[in-house]
């Protein structure tokens, strides 16, 4: 097994070499927007171009000098040439005043690229360093949204290898802080390093047949690497619980794998299930990291199930040897899984269950009280370092061009209509709040006034085929309230035929509402199978039920302080440099929820098993709270520590999107793991008392039944259960409660989680 996890390593590193250049740089918004409709009318009907790439050159003197406009209609014929650009148009070539700078200095060239999202983005970062250097007296610096992707892109490049330099030795720290030995820190370092290098591959090969975002590299590696590490956790630990219990260690091996293994299966399925509600979003970018998210779980859980095996085979006798805190404690670690800080934290919230429930659900509520004003968006060129070129672009074209290109809205009547009632639509449009002025074939209005008529060309770059292209100037931001109400605005002014807007704001505030209205249905998805895998391995009603509002209020209680510290820009230094949009990537919430509510129902599960395995031994519920705490809340910590040392990387990224999403995976599984897991969970569990274990009368009658069981079929372990070969198809172990009716014995399976009757 050993050889061919290293041959499958070997294979997988070889393909992960090639992933970066097949991967893409689209799919951010849904594709079908009014606002993406305007674009491809735009491109296919007239020919003002869009600006995918927007180029600022500064002249040595004014723009209107001989040597400067000649090189500039050069250099706006240079780039028209490029291959990948559909069109391009200046200052110099199209005599549109709002490319002139107010001081006259500088000309904006816009151009128009070729293809999908991904190919405009390729053309941009093959052609601006050309174009940025060697143009003699002209200095060109670029934005526009493709520049901005393809910043993006390399600096997530970059991220990564910064990212995956600090966890894993972070990793390690954390692991040998648990374990106390270095071989005991190999095993699960190995299953992540495993995962990490599949999850490339798989994304290697995932691009052959769909186009998956740059940005899924830095997510799916660093999930993948710490959800790994964590299913090596829960097998490592039960492994030595087994040989502390007197288990040969073979014989501990396979108890290990029977006992964590189905707890491994059932959070990579509920993982997995909240990746694949992301499949049901609007937006291509989520699509494709749900597919690459659930193939990486999968990879990470067959890892662990083969891997760790055979390496606790190899390794397991030789796995508490070097123990660096052995003179801290009185034995190993590995002699125990009680946690005796843990088993008195349990023991106290027991004692008064209302008090310290009550207490997390108010804090955990006051943490997310900011996201009741969370407002959503697309990203710009804000989400890059302040020091990349098209951020430091952009802000000089917003502050020197009266007519930005990125804030201009675009209008376009899907039918010809008369010059008469074209100027009167655009005087109407030029009157509204926060308009700069209109531009039409008809002229330019400013506050219902014309300002200026057009030239011959002008107006017909205006008029395409039977159709007619207005421009509106605004001032807003994409995105901010002020963008949202005029696209509203913009819309309720009757128009002379049947016509589109777009523009990035319309954009924006259309993605926004589209990922709204598919948010219900992904939720609904998410949930519902959720509960029924709970159902599935808890066999009660309540528990998958309070599994399921206890995650999400701690989910919110995450998303609450992203919003305070990434929206209000408070507390910003705890996560490094970066620049407040005042507003979140649409594409975090659901991205976010899917992740962390899975690992917070991973956590739970492993909870659970624990405090049911010891409920069933005696039927005390409280005293088995008390025992699940103890016996998982080291465990438990340690996970999410690991996973949040392995996401939470990504908060040097130098994009904001990555550092949101990084800190607030981090944030809700540290949250999850210690105030939810440690005391508002036992906390309701104890107040639920035997509620949590009931069922309907039907569903348990099906496990019900008369078994004939012979005396060969009895054996006695050494943990002193009995252990019963039953005709009902598998092993039903009866732990050693006194006093039991003799003509009924409460039993259960043999992983210790699957209650039953043996009659």
């Amino acid at each position: 097994m050993l050889c061919a996890a290293a041959l499958v390593a070997a294979v997988c590193a070889v393909l992960a070499a090639g992933s970066f250049d097949r991967l893409g740089q689209g799919g951010y918004t849904p594709g079908n927007t009014e606002a993406e409709r305007v674009e491809q009318l735009v491109s296919r009907r007239f020919t003002v171009p869009d600006g995918d790439l927007v180029l600022l050159i500064d002249t040595p003197l004014t723009t209107d000098d001989i040597s400067s406009r000649t090189a500039g209609a050069a250099l706006t014929q240079r780039v028209a040439g490029l291959d990948g650009v559909r069109r391009a148009a200046s200052y110099w070539t199209a005599g549109d005043p709002t490319l002139r700078s107010r001081d006259g200095r500088s000309a904006l060239i816009i151009a128009e690229l070729r293809g999908s999202e991904s190919d405009r983005v390729r053309t941009a970062a093959r052609i601006v360093p050309r174009l940025t250097t060697g143009q003699g007296a002209l200095t060109v610096s670029a934005t526009g949204a493709a520049w901005m992707r393809a910043e993006a892109v390399e600096q997530s490049h970059e991220d990564l290898l910064r990212a995956e330099l600090l966890a894993a030795p972070l990793v390690m720290l954390l692991l040998i802080s648990v374990y106390g030995t270095l071989v005991a820190t190999l095993v699960p370092m190995t299953i992540g390093l495993l995962a990490m290098v599949g999850a490339l591959a798989v994304l290697r090969v995932l691009s052959t047949f769909t186009e998956v975002s740059a940005f899924a590299v830095n997510i799916t590696t660093a999930l993948g690497f710490g959800l790994a590490c964590d299913y090596g956790l829960f097998i490592v630990a039960r492994y030595r619980e087994g040989v502390a219990a007197g288990l040969p260690s073979t014989e501990a091996v396979a108890e290990a794998t029977r006992t964590a293994g189905r707890t491994v299966v059932f959070s990579a399925a509920i993982v997995a299930l909240a990746f694949s509600g992301l499949m049901t979003l609007p937006q291509p970018f989520l699509t494709h990291l749900a597919w690459a998210g659930i193939v990486v779980v999968t990879l990470s859980a067959v890892a662990a199930l083969c891997v760790v095996p055979a390496l606790l085979a190899v390794l397991g006798p030789h796995l508490d040897r070097g123990d660096v805190w052995r003179w801290l404690r009185r034995s190993s670690m590995g002699a125990s899984a009680e946690s005796l800080a843990w088993r008195r934290i349990g023991t106290v919230v027991a004692r008064r269950p209302a008090l310290f429930g009550g207490a997390c659900c108010t804090l955990l509520v006051m943490m997310a009280l900011p996201f009741g004003h969370a407002r959503f968006g697309l990203v710009d060129e804000r989400t890059l370092p302040s020091t990349a070129s098209a951020y430091t672009t952009a802000d000089r074209v917003h502050a020197a061009f009266t007519s930005p290109p990125d804030r201009r809205l675009t209008v376009v009547l899907t039918r010809a209509a008369d010059d008469a009632s074209v100027a009167d639509y655009a005087r109407r449009l030029s009157r509204l709040p926060g308009v700069t002025d209109v531009r039409s074939p008809a002229g330019v209005f400013r506050a219902g006034t014309l300002v200026a008529r057009p030239s011959a060309a002008a107006s017909a770059a205006y008029r395409g085929q039977d159709a007619t292209l207005l421009t509106v100037t605004a001032p807003q931001v994409p995105g901010s309230a002020a963008a949202v109400h005029l696209v509203a605005d913009i819309r309720a002014v009757p128009a002379p035929a049947p016509r589109l807007v777009g523009g990035l704001a319309v954009l924006g505030a259309d993605t926004v509402d589209a990922m709204a209205d598919a948010l219900p249905l992904a939720a609904l998805i998410t949930l519902t199978g959720m509960f029924v895998l709970l159902l599935i391995f808890t066999r009660s009603l309540l528990l998958p039920v309070k599994a399921i509002v206890v995650g999400l209020l701690s989910l919110t209680a995450s998303f609450g302080t992203m919003v305070l510290i990434f929206q209000e820009d408070r507390a910003g230094w705890l996560v490094g440099d970066f620049t407040s949009t005042g507003q979140l990537d649409t594409s975090i919430p659901p991205l976010l929820f899917c992740i962390a509510f899975g690992l917070s129902v991973d956590y739970e599960l492993l909870l659970l098993s624990r405090i049911k395995e010891d409920y069933i031994a005696h039927g005390d519920n409280r005293a088995a709270v008390v025992f699940g705490v103890a016996h998982t809340g080291r465990l438990v910590t340690a996970a999410a520590s690991v996973v949040a040392a392995s996401v939470g990387t990504l908060v040097v990224s130098g994009v904001t999107s990555l550092k949101v999403l990084g800190f607030g995976l981090a944030l809700a599984v540290l949250v999850d793991a210690t105030i939810v897991r440690g005391v508002l969970v036992p906390a309701v569990m104890c107040l639920a008392g035997r509620a949590n274990w009931w069922v309907p009368r039907r569903f348990t009658e099906k496990q019900r039944g008369r078994t004939a069981v012979r005396p060969d079929q009895v054996t006695q372990s050494p943990g002193q259960i009995t252990r019963i070969r039953a005709t009902v198809g598998h092993d039903l172990e009866i732990p050693p409660f006194g006093g039991v009716h003799p003509g009924v014995r409460a039993a259960v399976s043999k992983d210790g989680t699957d209650p039953g009757v043996l009659e």
